[in-house]
């Protein structure tokens, strides 16, 4: 587990961000994290109805 994984699992105990907590991690719009994930740049899970993201992509996507 990479140290940004286990800095947010410590943080909010589960392994799926929704859309707003993983734009307020990466400092970035949930508009723009739409962008992002419509350009394939961000993969993310649709779980009921939602949008979430795992932490690993998270940490992918920021480069570590």
């Amino acid at each position: 587990m990479s140290a940004i994984v286990e800095q947010l699992y410590r943080k909010y105990k589960k392994s799926l961000l929704s859309k707003k907590e993983a734009a307020e991690e990466l400092s970035i719009s949930t508009a723009t994290l739409d962008r992002l994930r419509k350009q394939g740049l961000i993969r993310s899970k649709k779980v009921g109805g939602g949008i979430y993201f795992t932490l690993n992509e998270l940490a992918t996507f920021i480069g570590e």
